[in-house]
């Protein structure tokens, strides 16, 4: 009896070495955020939103990445109830200084953009299978009963790709010049190559729907 004991504390040990081994690292992030808690973000208006800086472009598949990010940038950032007004319109309002047209004006960078893999090792897990079997009552009668087995599976090595983003955003008040708030966010995928591009909206529309709620509430 406590050999048997011995062995199931044994078998437990590997299920769960095995499920640390197998547990998807799907995504991660880290965000760092920064507000002027004294800032009236109520009394915005109108927002001068200028382009998107693209820095790190190096692994960019062609000069048609950029138009697309540059427009999908621009669809999130006219997301909150405020007048968006680009770097021209503001210029023919307010011609001696263009971001006096607005009430905020809002930058953002790209800062990160890459792709990459790593291996991912083999392992074994212990998983739960039904099986069939013919037993014999008391009574002579046979009756075919199903039973559960616990048996072990292999998992071959892989390659897992990753995609990564980083933003920087920042909003000013136009009249003083002084940041109101900002925010540093890098996004990381697995299982994905080349999704930045998906990343990259699902980043400007968090921020940009949180500025929303500071405008709105």
């Amino acid at each position: 009896m406590q050999a048997i004991r011995q062995a199931f504390r044994w078998q437990l040990l590997l299920l769960a070495l095995c499920l640390l081994f197998a547990a998807p690292l799907t995504a991660s992030a880290e965000k760092t955020n920064w507000v002027d808690s004294n800032y009236d973000f109520h009394k915005i208006q109108k927002a001068l939103i200028y382009e998107i800086e693209l820095t790190d472009t190096e692994e960019f598949e062609s000069d048609l990445l950029e138009q697309t990010l540059q427009e999908d940038y621009w669809k999130n950032a006219t997301r909150p109830k405020y007048r968006p007004l680009d770097a021209k319109k503001a210029a023919v309002l307010s011609p001696e200084n263009p971001q006096l047209a607005a009430d905020v004006y809002i930058k953002a960078e790209l800062l990160k953009w890459h792709d990459d893999s790593y291996e991912k090792p083999g392992y074994t897990s212990w998983e739960t299978k039904q099986s069939r079997r013919t037993k014999k009552l008391p009574n002579g009668e046979k009756i075919e009963e199903t039973y559960d087995i616990t048996v072990p599976v292999y998992h071959p090595p892989q390659t897992v790709y990753t995609s990564t983003v980083r933003l920087r955003f920042e909003v000013f008040d136009s009249k003083t010049g002084q940041k109101v708030m900002a925010r540093d966010e890098l996004r990381l995928r697995d299982s994905s190559h080349h999704g930045q591009k998906g990343i990259f909206g699902r980043i400007c529309k968090s921020f940009f729907d949180d500025l929303n709620k500071k405008i709105t509430r």
